[in-house]
């Protein structure tokens, strides 16, 4: 049975926390990306956690139920992973797989290369990082999120609806609750505010200086085919900077994978995350 709590960091920051499985399990904890929430991985956080693992999805600060502190420093790629060490601290957790979709795929490697005895696998969803390849993605997004004063509210959830479906691929579409749940915390103003200072002041292009070549964990890379912000040719950059890493490709599967296909994520990380890790060599 999931719980959902705020925790409280050192920082201050109230985060928002969905958590199921037992406490002594083997820990995966599942960082939503740019603008998302823990209600991107509701259908993720039941699976881990009925093939034994304890499952947690947070809502980083900026997003979802958390905290939105409103400071430029607060949302650089330093303090982003700095945030997460402090949501694994007060979580307890020595050591932990890590799930990080989109943006916070670099932010979930960055926290792996800077203490890589804390982190017993990494999983990335459609994650950005090489190269600049927000803006036109970005610019769909915030027109809406903009348009507060502009536009009556239904007229702003209809363009966010169009937005959605845009990062979809041809598998599913989102359904009324699906675009009711991710339009819901752009009527507060911190909320854009936060998007705002992640696009200007994050690191979104965090892997072109080539430090992925130093991670010494198991990385299991999913991409769905149909994905309209991550170009197919980052698997490769991957394969390259990464030799040990493994990749997954959902044919017609969106940015949004974890939700578009399910089923075939939890297969691929539960797969992976049960495997037996193997020392990966030091070049």
């Amino acid at each position: 049975m999931s719980t959902t709590a705020m925790l409280e960091l050192r920082s201050g920051v109230r985060v928002g926390v969905l958590q199921e499985g037992k406490v002594g399990a083997p820990a995966v904890v599942c960082l939503p990306g740019w603008g998302g929430s823990q209600y991107l991985f509701r259908h993720n956080v039941p699976a881990l956690a009925n093939a034994g693992f304890r499952a947690i999805a947070v809502d980083l600060k900026g997003h979802g139920e958390s905290d939105k502190p409103l400071g430029t420093e607060d949302y650089t790629m330093n303090a982003m992973v700095e945030h997460v060490f402090e949501v694994l601290d007060v979580l307890g957790l020595e050591k932990t797989s890590l799930v990080g979709q989109s943006m916070a795929g670099p932010i979930a490697a960055q926290v792996c290369l800077a203490a890589q005895h804390r982190v017993e696998k990494l999983v990335l969803l459609a994650p950005v990082g090489y190269g600049r390849v927000l803006p036109v993605s970005v610019a769909r997004v915030l027109a809406p999120l903009s348009m507060s004063r502009a536009l009556p509210v239904l007229a702003r959830r209809l363009l966010f609806k169009l937005v959605v479906k845009s990062m979809y691929g041809e598998l599913v579409t989102p359904s009324e609750r699906d675009i009711d749940e991710y339009f819901a915390p752009s009527r507060d103003p911190d909320f854009v505010r936060a998007l705002h200072r992640l696009i200007h002041h994050f690191d979104w292009s965090s892997f072109d200086d080539g430090r992925l070549r130093a991670l010494r964990v198991p990385l299991l890379v999913i991409r769905g085919d149909s994905d309209p912000i991550v170009p197919l040719a980052v698997l490769s950059r991957f394969h390259h900077e990464v030799p040990h890493s493994r990749f997954v490709r959902i044919p017609r599967a969106g940015h949004l994978v974890s939700e578009e296909a399910p089923e075939l994520v939890n297969r691929a990380i539960v797969e992976f995350l049960s495997a037996p890790t193997i020392p990966i060599p030091q070049n």
